[in-house]
C-alpha cells in the first residue's frame, strides 16, 4: 500500500533513533530526580507541593507508557469528531445535526495497525476530541483548550474551507502552547478550487507562517456531501439517486503516520520536558515563598557579621579574606536552606558576584587613609579612622546583601538547568533538530520558553 511505503521511509537527516531513545531515557531520569529531590524538603513544604508531585508522577507515567497525545481543536460544525471517526473507520465520537455535540474532552487510543520496530509500533497514540472553541461559556472553554494544548504533543486544528478571522485568532492562541500544528481542512469537497498554498497565503501573520508550511495543511473530506448519480435500469429507464462518497482523509492519515514515524519519540520527550520545566519552576517559586523569611534573616545576619568584622579589622588583606569567607558561608547556608541543587553554571555566576563584592571592598580600601594595614602619618586622628570603618562596613554590608540576593535568584532560576534538568535537556534536543523536521520550525517558540 502507498501509505505503508510512506511511513517506512525515514530521512537519514532526522534525529537518529539512538538519539531519540537517549533523550527519552534522560528525560525519564530527570523527572525521577526531581521527585526524589522534593522528598528531601521539609514536610510542610512537601505537603504544599502535592499537586506538583502528582503532575510529575503523571509525566513519568506518560513516558513509561510512551503515550503520544494528539488533540483536535476547532469551531463548531467543522467536523472535528467526524475527522477522528474517519481515522478510526468507525463512529467513536458523537456527531449529529446539532452544534456542539462534543460537550467535554474525550480521548481514545488509536492503533494505526502498523507493526515493526519503529515509533509507530512502540508508541501508544491517544486522540483527544475537544468542544468547539466558540461554544457557550467561551471563557471557561478557552482555559480548558489552553490546558489541553499544553498537555498535548501535537495539535490538529480543524477548519471547513478557508479560515475565518476568528479561526486565525484561535490559531494564534494555540501557537502560544509551543506545540506542532497541523491544519486539517475538512469538507474540502465543497471547495474544489481550494488548495494548501492558498490557505497558507491567508495566514497573514508571519509567526504562523513561520511555524507552518503548506505541507502542514491537509485537505480532507471526513463526511462528504451526497452527490446525485444517474441510475440506469434493465428496462432502459434512467433515474437519479443520491450517493454518499467514502471518507477521504488519506492525506491526514499519511501525514500523521509519517510525523510519528520520524519525530514521534522526540515529540513526546520534548513536550514532556516542557511540562516538567513548568512544574519545576513552580516548585522553585514555592520554595522561595516558603523560605522567604528565613532567607532574608540569613542574608541579614551574614551581612551584619561581615560589616562588623571588616569594620574592626585593621589589616586590609584580612578584610579581603573575611569578605570572601563570609560570602562563601552565606552561599552555603542558603543552599542548605533552600534544599535546591547547584551546578557549574550557577557556581560560575556566584563566583562572579563574590569577585564584584571583593573588588568593591578593595576599591574602598585603597581609597581611604588605611591602605593594606599602613596608616598614613598625616591621618592619625580618630575621625578618619571611624569614617574609613563606616565606609568599609557599609560597602561590605551592601556586598553581602547583593551576594545573598543573587544566590537566591540563581538557585530559583537555575533549578531546571542542572546537568539533567529539563531546560538543559530541551536545549540539547533543539541542537539536534534538522531543518526538514516539523519541530525545527518551533525552535524560536521553545527557546522563548527557556528564558
Amino acid at each position: 500500500m502507498a501509505q505503508s511505503h510512506l511511513v517506512s521511509t525515514t530521512s537519514e537527516e532526522n534525529t537518529s533513533p539512538s538519539e531519540q531513545v537517549e533523550f527519552y531515557q534522560r528525560a525519564h531520569f530527570s523527572i525521577q530526580q526531581v521527585i526524589k529531590q522534593v522528598e528531601t524538603f521539609p514536610i510542610p513544604l512537601q505537603t504544599e507541593l502535592q499537586n506538583q508531585l502528582g503532575m510529575l508522577s503523571s509525566l513519568s507515567l506518560k513516558l513509561n507508557q510512551r503515550l503520544l497525545q494528539i488533540a483536535t481543536f476547532g469551531f463548531v460544525s467543522r467536523g472535528k469528531s467526524a475527522v477522528l471517526n474517519a481515522l478510526f473507520a468507525e463512529s467513536i465520537f458523537p456527531v449529529g445535526p446539532l452544534n456542539g455535540e462534543t460537550q467535554w474532552p474525550r480521548s481514545v487510543r488509536w492503533s494505526p495497525g502498523i507493526t515493526g520496530p519503529d515509533a509507530l509500533s512502540t508508541l501508544q497514540i491517544e486522540l483527544i476530541d475537544t468542544p468547539g472553541l466558540d461554544e457557550i461559556e467561551g471563557q471557561g472553554r478557552a482555559q480548558m483548550a489552553q490546558e489541553i494544548a499544553q498537555a498535548a504533543d501535537l495539535i490538529l486544528f480543524i477548519i471547513a474551507g478557508p479560515p475565518t478571522a476568528l479561526e486565525l485568532e484561535a490559531l494564534q492562541d494555540l501557537r502560544q502552547a509551543g506545540r506542532p500544528l497541523l491544519i486539517v481542512v475538512n469538507k474540502a469537497d465543497l471547495y474544489p478550487d481550494l488548495d494548501a498554498a492558498k490557505i497558507y497565503d491567508r495566514l497573514v501573520d508571519p509567526s504562523l507562517q513561520q511555524i507552518l508550511s503548506p505541507q502542514d495543511i491537509l485537505l480532507t473530506s471526513a463526511a462528504p456531501a451526497p452527490v446525485e448519480v444517474r441510475v440506469e435500469w434493465p428496462d432502459g429507464r434512467f433515474t437519479t439517486d443520491w450517493e454518499t462518497p467514502p471518507a477521504n482523509i488519506e492525506s491526514l492519515r499519511s501525514a500523521l503516520l509519517k510525523l510519528i514515524q520520524e519525530e514521534g519519540h522526540t515529540l513526546l520527550t520534548l513536550n514532556t520536558l516542557l511540562q516538567a520545566q513548568s512544574v519545576e519552576r513552580d516548585i522553585a517559586e514555592h520554595v522561595q515563598t516558603f523560605e522567604a523569611q528565613s532567607g532574608q534573616a540569613c542574608i541579614g545576619q551574614y551581612a551584619r557579621l561581615k560589616a562588623i568584622l571588616i569594620a574592626i579589622c585593621p589589616l586590609a588583606f584580612l578584610d579581603v579574606g573575611i569578605g570572601m569567607l563570609t560570602d562563601l558561608l552565606l552561599i552555603g547556608t542558603l543552599v542548605k536552606l533552600y534544599h535546591l541543587p547547584t551546578h557549574r553554571h550557577q557556581v560560575d555566576q556566584l563566583w562572579g558576584q563574590i569577585l564584584i563584592s571583593l573588588a568593591s571592598l578593595i576599591l574602598v580600601e585603597i581609597s581611604t587613609p588605611t591602605v593594606w594595614g599602613l596608616t598614613s602619618q598625616l591621618s592619625l586622628s580618630l575621625l578618619p579612622w571611624l569614617s574609613t570603618g563606616i565606609l568599609q562596613a557599609g560597602m561590605s554590608f551592601y556586598g553581602a546583601k547583593r551576594v545573598g540576593k543573587q544566590t537566591q535568584t540563581y538557585l530559583i532560576n537555575g533549578y531546571p538547568w542542572g546537568p539533567l534538568g529539563p531546560s538543559t535537556l530541551i536545549k540539547d534536543i533543539l541542537k539536534q533538530l534538522q531543518p526538514q523536521m516539523v519541530l525545527y520550525r518551533l525552535r524560536p517558540e521553545v527557546s522563548a520558553q527557556l528564558e
